[in-house]
């Protein structure tokens, strides 16, 4: 129920800057909110899982939440925006070793890039685009341990690690009013490569 709050929240925010406008009378500012799937992590995870599946340690009961990102970006023309986009994305699983639960790790990733937009198509009413980011994520793992008999032993661990993360996506639609649009990519990296969301112009 968090991601719908969160859109909520955001698409509060949109109809509050409504009557917002640069004195030019140009839209320069942007917000927005989105959720992805199939994001870099989650192909990362999935190839982090082979090598344990090798000496007999297997992951079960995986749950795997997609990426919420928030974006902001400044248009210095109307076909650039620069700005940046903070991503955070999660998943849990348990981990067991000759068939006995070993333990039971949260992954989480938090994400930041700078990135630019280009703006190749604009109507009144929709437009299309393309955009491209890359930075950094700082990824964690938090394992809890079970001992021999499957009962939490009381230790725990944590581990992080910080990467080089990027997204692309190749094709954007957006639609609505001058203010408020929802919107859809297709792409690949962070954010997903399917993702949807809301944004403010003002």
């Amino acid at each position: 129920m968090k991601i719908f709050r969160l859109f909520a929240i955001v698409a509060l925010m949109a109809l509050m800057c409504v009557p917002a406008k640069a004195q030019d009378d140009e839209l320069r500012h942007e917000v927005a909110i989105s959720y992805g799937a199939l994001s870099n992590s989650r192909w990362i995870d999935g190839i982090v899982d082979i090598a344990p599946a090798l000496v007999g340690q297997k992951s079960d009961r995986k749950k795997a939440f997609g990426t919420i990102s928030a974006e902001y970006f400044y248009h210095t023309s109307p076909l650039v925006g620069v700005g940046g986009i903070f991503a955070f994305s999660n998943s849990k699983e348990d981990i067991y070793v000759a068939n006995e639960l070993s333990r039971h790790r949260t992954n989480s990733y938090f994400t930041l890039m700078p990135a630019v937009k280009f703006n190749w198509l604009r109507k009144n009413h929709w437009g299309m685009y393309s955009k491209i980011a890359a930075g950094a994520v700082l990824a964690r793992a938090a394992d809890k341990n079970y001992d021999q008999s499957g009962n939490k032993s009381g230790k725990s661990d944590v581990s992080t690690a910080c990467d080089f993360n990027w997204q692309v996506s190749l094709v954007g639609i957006e639609a609505g009013g001058d203010h408020v649009r929802g919107f859809t990519e297709l792409g690949i990296g962070e954010q997903g490569v399917f993702l949807a969301g809301i944004r403010c112009k003002f």
